[in-house]
């Protein structure tokens, strides 16, 4: 089959390097995803959990793609501290890649002899999963347990570690999670539960029984010369009694 592309439009396109668009490290669902968010205005925020509302893709399969772009260098991460001294992983996306692959990767560099390759400067491993650990503990909404949430950790792989921070901060701010059910951390991670989708709608208070909200007859008041008689004495048996 022979596919033809069309005309190009005159406006309202997004201009896009042809590499990038062509660069086959990608898979076509994760190019799609990067062109979703090269659409867009510059400095534009968005979550993973808006980009799989507006699309048929799950939560699990955009965070997939993103921890794909980033591990290409489309995305550059940086853990940011605030003056209230939380920390907060920030994305940022990038027309072209804006680093080298990973040496043990064994994918090739993007070929680009017009992008500038910077050398990706890796941290000890354990410094990097202790810092990815503290930053997943403040983002899930529940703090308890550390020690048992630590070990659990330990079981993440590094190339995983931005998909659970952002997969405890969605579920975090998901308006139908339920405080009084919200899981230990290391319950959480043990789960995978970052690959989880979306909480269903929180059912109303009395949604599990129905409430019958008519009012309760109330039996009708009588007088004291109302009170009904009991029946009559029949006039055989009062002529028996009167015999006794």
């Amino acid at each position: 089959m022979t596919i033809i592309r069309s005309r190009r439009p005159d406006n309202h396109y997004t201009v896009v390097h042809n590499e990038v668009v062509r660069d086959s490290r990608l898979s076509y669902r994760a190019r799609g995803v990067l062109l979703e968010i090269l659409s867009r205005p510059d400095n534009w925020r968005i979550s993973a959990e808006n980009l799989a509302r507006s699309s048929k893709e799950g939560r699990g399969a955009i965070l997939t793609c993103l921890t794909e772009l980033r591990d290409l260098g489309y995305i550059v991460t940086n853990r940011v501290r605030h003056e209230n001294g939380q920390f907060e992983t920030i994305s940022t996306v990038y027309d072209q890649p804006t680093g080298v692959v990973k040496p043990d990767s064994g994918l090739p560099t993007s070929g680009n002899p017009t992008s500038k390759e910077l050398p990706i400067k890796e941290e000890p491993i354990r410094k990097k999963k202790e810092f990815a650990f503290e930053d997943f503990w403040t983002n899930y909404p529940r703090k308890v347990a550390k020690g048992a949430a630590r070990k659990a950790w330990e079981k993440i792989k590094a190339q995983d570690y931005e998909a659970v921070i952002a997969g405890a901060a969605v579920f975090a701010s998901d308006p139908n999670r339920d405080e009084t059910f919200t899981p230990h951390p290391s319950t959480w991670l043990n789960a995978e539960r970052w690959t989880d989708e979306p909480l269903p709608p929180k059912k109303p208070l009395n949604g599990a029984r129905a409430v019958d909200n008519t009012p309760t007859a109330t039996p009708p008041r009588f007088e004291a010369s109302e009170i009904p008689r009991g029946v009559p004495m029949p006039d055989s048996i009062r002529e028996i009694l009167k015999r006794v």
